[in-house]
């Protein structure tokens, strides 16, 4: 009896479930058939006809005279319908991508085989669930201008999308540029011909890994809110791309476009320096050519078809950098300040010697201007004041030299697709894209910016003029798909899809190998040290999608697979440093307020900026940090690494969805649509077991420790080991939890009422649960920041030194002790 009841509730979940048409690159079609007094006429014969491919389908119409096609593929159709006693009827639509259409038809009475050609452009009206969204056919995609004829700039056009843009190298990523309906950027969900194209890494708004162009996208479509239970992954916009196919004509396309430097501005501080220096307005080098070709056409006619697209980009672009450097007095030794009426003054190298001896001095390498500070800046003495520009620095001591780098990109996209069409039940299709890039890549950028100990490294760029680029990057991202729909009887579709995409790049910069750095802050160095990142993510994807017509219910369940690999390898946290931080010593400069017999005091207004040029200048390096990184040997000890190692992770977690639902279509003007759809996500592991976590549950260990803060107990020698937070390896690896427990309750229910009380009316209502997606971001934040127990940072404590005790700088690679 339990067997029967649980059985009865499975087929009655089943009977409330909707039609397949988001993640999978396809559409659907739907519509009732009357005749001239609005009976309902069962029965009738409907067929699709593809032209382009001399493909075609039928069905035929319910005891309640409604017919559906629940997935086709998006395209240009001719539909016929046909009854016993009336005459054929035809229209023709263009059934866009994951847009549920509704097409009706109204038969008239004929005493012949008469074809009624009723309209040129049906009405695609969605009267089947609750989606919000736009779907942009190939015709829109070519005709809207665009820059960098990225189809998925039009993404931002979509109502309820708040695009601020994606950050560049040097922003940190903010989630809400991007949003969707609310919805968070790093949680839209981006799919080439239904199967996975989201960037794992950093999550950056409408990015899908593998580049579509103009020439290959067919259509897309954004769902802003409100998606079916076939859409998951995440809880932000749904996005679908269709690459072309080939058809039975041959086409092609050749296209360049240029843009030189003539068509653009000058940057604002190019041009005042250059109007400061009394130099002609050129705005700097700015040079982007996109040339490519795309062909395709049959094989072998009305059965196997081809489509192949290559675009190439070139920017010869120049980008102007800003740096605070030290201004021409500061080589001689001298120090500058601004006194309580604004004047200028001077420090001769004696003074300044003079005030550091008042200090209490003990440098071994002498007081005064550090000989080593002078020897490192000295190259850039022959810079002069040629550039400066008083927007950044002091004005006195430092100041902002800008010039015009080269900042170089090639891009380089490669698309081919194959379709076979053996009978009309089968449709068999293979996509492959191949992509190179190099140059100054924003995106290969890591989602802390560019790889480095400080943030002043601008990625992609010169230093200084006549430098190497900080860094050089290179992205070499690839993948395939494959898939095959099945049609064995008219009421029943199944469509199976594999793809591989391995998302690859490598950012290497100029300070790897080069040891350990001293940093001065609140001055520029002078050569360039950006570190290294090399990533691959190769993630294996499986949809399986299966729907069921059955009178007036469209069933459809599906299941999704995503076995995502993330391997790394960097030394962003391999070497030590040191900086000239001020703000660590333990009192300022001799009073600033009194610096002599016969010297004007410093101004009030100027004191700060006094200190970090004073200690500057004498070389002082109060702040260290040490870097010390382990690989795990066994369950209790680690073995330390050696300076400027580069440390390697490959982290894997496994995905898997699968969703029920059914499109109910009560009355021809009313449809239910209502499903579940459960996410199971494994949480990443480090698969050679290079992982630790806490011992303890940490949310209890934290309201442990400000019930003990609150109670006076935690006071320095007075910490019990009970309140100490201890780490052992953890993860599948070492047969321990994860980081975080397994995500395995996140069942989402959905529901949608459609009412179409006419042709061109429709009124929806919606309502699910959607849960986001996490999992390899923060792995990436282990992997780039440091894991805990594994890298780990010792820092001297701030105001250890006064100015007197501090050790000075005496090289770029010397930590002091």
């Amino acid at each position: 009896m339990a067997r029967s009841r649980w059985g009865c509730t499975f087929l009655l979940f089943l009977s409330a479930s909707a039609l397949v048409f988001s993640q999978t690159a396809t559409t659907s079609l739907r519509g009732a058939i009357t005749d001239p007094s609005g009976a309902l006429v069962p029965g009738a014969a409907v067929t699709l006809n593809n032209a382009a491919t001399a493909t075609s389908m039928s069905t035929t119409a319910s005891s309640a005279g409604t017919y559906v096609f629940p997935q086709i593929p998006p395209a240009r159709y001719t539909i016929t319908v046909s009854a016993p006693g009336f005459g054929k009827e035809t229209k023709t639509a263009e059934l866009l991508v994951d847009q549920p259409a509704t097409i009706n038809f109204t038969l008239s009475i004929q005493t012949t085989a008469e074809t009624v050609d009723v309209t040129s452009a049906a009405q695609t009206l969605n009267t089947t669930d609750a989606t919000v969204g736009d779907s942009v056919g190939n015709s829109t995609i070519q005709a809207l201008p665009m820059e960098g004829r990225d189809p998925l700039a039009l993404l931002t056009l979509q109502p309820g999308v708040l695009y601020l843009g994606n950050p560049d190298e040097n922003d940190t990523i903010d989630s809400r540029s991007g949003s969707v309906s609310g919805g968070r950027s790093d949680q839209g969900n981006v799919t080439l011909d239904g199967m996975d194209d989201n960037d794992q890494l950093n999550g950056t708004a409408f990015t899908g890994v593998l580049r579509s162009t103009l020439d290959s996208t067919e259509e897309f479509r954004v769902t802003t809110s409100d998606g079916n239970a076939d859409s998951g992954r995440s809880s932000g916009a749904q996005i679908s791309l269709v690459t072309k196919s080939g058809t039975n004509s041959f086409h092609g396309a050749l296209y360049e476009y240029y843009r030189p430097t003539n068509t653009v501005a000058n940057e604002w501080f190019n041009k005042y320096t250059q109007l400061y220096l009394g130099e002609p307005n050129v705005p700097q080098k700015y040079v982007m050519n996109t040339f490519g070709g795309a062909v395709g056409g049959p094989v072998k006619k009305d059965r196997l078809f081809f489509f192949f697209n290559y675009e190439g980009q070139r920017q010869a672009i120049n980008e102007v950098v800003t740096r605070v450097l030290p201004t021409q007095n500061f080589y001689s030794g001298q120090l500058g300040y601004q006194d309580a009426n604004g004047n200028t003054d001077w420090l001769t190298a004696a003074q300044v010697t003079a005030i550091d001896q008042t200090d209490a001095c003990t440098a071994s390498s002498g007081c005064g201007p550090d000989a080593s500070v002078l020897s490192y800046y000295s190259a850039l003495s022959a810079a002069g004041e040629y550039g400066f520009l008083n927007t950044v620095g002091d004005g006195v001591n430092n100041d902002g030299y800008v010039f015009s780098t080269p900042a170089p990109k090639t891009l380089n996209t490669a698309i081919a697709k194959i379709d076979y069409i053996p009978t009309s039940k089968q449709h068999l299709f293979f996509r492959g894209n191949l992509q190179k890039d190099t140059g100054n890549l924003e995106s290969s950028f890591t989602a802390t910016g560019c790889p480095g100990l400080v943030s002043t490294d601008t990625c992609g760029v010169a230093n200084l003029p006549g430098q190497p680029l900080n860094t050089w990057s290179e992205d070499n991202t690839k993948g395939f798909a494959a898939g095959h729909t099945w049609t064995p009887t008219p009421n029943i579709v199944n469509d199976v899809r594999y793809a591989l995409i391995r998302q690859g790049y490598s950012t290497r910069g100029i300070g790897t190998g080069q040891g350990d750095w001293v940093f001065f802050r609140f001055i520029d160095q002078p050569a360039g040290h950006a570190l290294t990142s090399i990533v691959n993510v190769p993630v294996n994807n499986v949809v399986d999608n299966l729907t069921w017509t059955r009178g007036n219910h469209t069933l459809s369940l599906g299941g999704n697979w995503r076995g995502i690999s993330n391997n790394r390898a960097d030394d962003n946290n391999s070497y030590s440093s040191a900086s000239t931080n001020p703000y660590w010593l333990a009192n300022a400069p001799n009073d600033p307020s009194s610096l002599g017999t016969g010297l004007t005091p410093v101004g009030s207004g100027f004191e700060n900026s006094y200190e970090i040029a004073y200690d500057t200048l004498v070389g002082l390096v109060p702040e260290t940090t040490q870097q010390y990184n382990y690989t795990v040997t066994s369950p209790s000890s680690g073995t330390l690494e050696p300076d400027g190692a580069i440390i390697g992770r490959h982290f894997r977690a496994n995905e898997f969805e699968y969703y029920l639902q059914d499109a109910w279509r009560i009355k021809p003007a009313l449809t239910l649509t209502f499903g579940m759809r459960h996410s199971i996500l494994q949480t990443p592991y480090e698969v050679n077991g290079q992982q630790v976590s806490p011992t303890v549950d940490t949310h209890q260990w934290f309201l442990n420790r400000a019930a003990a803060a609150k109670a006076g107990e935690l006071t320095a020698g007075n910490i019990s080991p009970a309140q100490l937070l201890t780490f052992a390896p953890s993860g599948k690896a070492n047969h321990q939890p994860g980081y975080w427990a397994k995500q395995k309750d996140n069942i989402a229910p959905r529901f949608a009422a459609v009412w179409a009380p006419n042709a061109h009316t429709s009124i929806r209502a919606g309502a699910g649960m959607y849960f986001d997606h996490f999992g390899e971001a923060i792995v990436n934040s282990f992997d780039e920041e440091g894991s805990f127990g594994l890298s780990n940072s010792t820092v001297s404590p701030a105001s250890y030194y006064t100015i007197g005790s501090s050790p000075r700088f005496t090289g770029a690679h010397t930590i002091p002790a």
